[in-house]
């Protein structure tokens, strides 16, 4: 099984771990090629891109001044502990122990508009570059043209027959993933929330549901469709006639 997330625009590469030996990304050369073009982007063009106060788009310019291939210890985190939106929030993985980190590390995958595909002990630095973004690079029109294939050759190498992916990403990031070539089943997520009567779907929740179900898999050692269904941490339950064989769906 491998679970796949988004990353997060808020990173904090401060955290650090002693149950993960880092990891160079399978992609660096890859983002360093992309790097390249960004870096020289200014201020303005960042602020346009990614719809950011000039505030931010001066701190990034910074960021990808300072980015490197391969940075120290100090200079950068595992991914799965570098990122800290509303979904890692969820995942709250520095409470988590060894075996639990451990199955993250095996079966865990995040995808990142500068670095593809990441795994949990991949060292990142502080970057932002949102794979829907219209970033124009060398000949390509946007990020998804260049990651789609390599991502998805990647995931079909890291799995084995018969495994499952769960989709815990945002439509914006796993669209890079080419459905058709995938030799894997692909289960989706839909969270709810029952308020007087009606089933709405609150984004921030939806985002903190997707992160504790990958902390939910990792303290159960789940391995199976079956296993991933008993979710329900925070009140969520499976409702099983809304859920099919490729969605699952929770509510609470």
């Amino acid at each position: 099984m491998k679970i796949i997330t988004s990353p997060a625009k808020l990173m904090n590469v401060e955290n650090s771990t002693d149950l993960l030996k880092a990891t160079t990304p399978k992609f660096i050369e890859e983002a360093t090629f992309i790097h390249s073009y960004l870096k020289q982007k200014p201020p303005k063009y960042l602020s346009e891109l990614m719809e950011i106060s000039t505030k931010l788009a001066d701190e990034n310019w910074e960021r990808n001044q300072k980015w490197k291939a391969k940075p120290t210890a100090k200079e950068s985190a595992p991914a799965m502990f570098a990122f800290a939106g509303e979904v890692y929030r969820g995942l709250d993985v520095k409470t988590l122990d060894k075996n639990a980190v451990d199955y993250l590390q095996k079966n865990y995958r995040m995808l990142s508009g500068l670095y593809g595909l990441l795994k949990p002990s991949d060292r990142v630095m502080l970057y932002r570059l949102e794979m829907g973004r219209p970033f124009e690079f060398d000949e390509y029109k946007n990020l998804y043209e260049f990651w789609r294939e390599k991502i998805t050759e990647q995931l079909n190498s890291e799995l084995k027959k018969n495994e499952i992916i769960l989709n815990l990403a945002s439509n914006e990031y796993f669209k890079v993933v080419d459905r058709k070539k995938l030799n894997h089943k692909v289960i989706d997520f839909d969270f709810y929330e029952q308020k007087e009567g009606k089933l709405k779907t609150i984004v921030v929740y939806t985002k903190h549901a997707r992160g504790m179900v990958v902390r939910f898999c990792a303290e159960n050692n789940a391995k199976t469709l079956n296993d991933v269904r008993a979710f329900n941490y925070e009140g969520y339950l499976i409702d099983e006639e809304k859920s099919t064989d490729t969605k699952l769906v929770f509510i609470r």
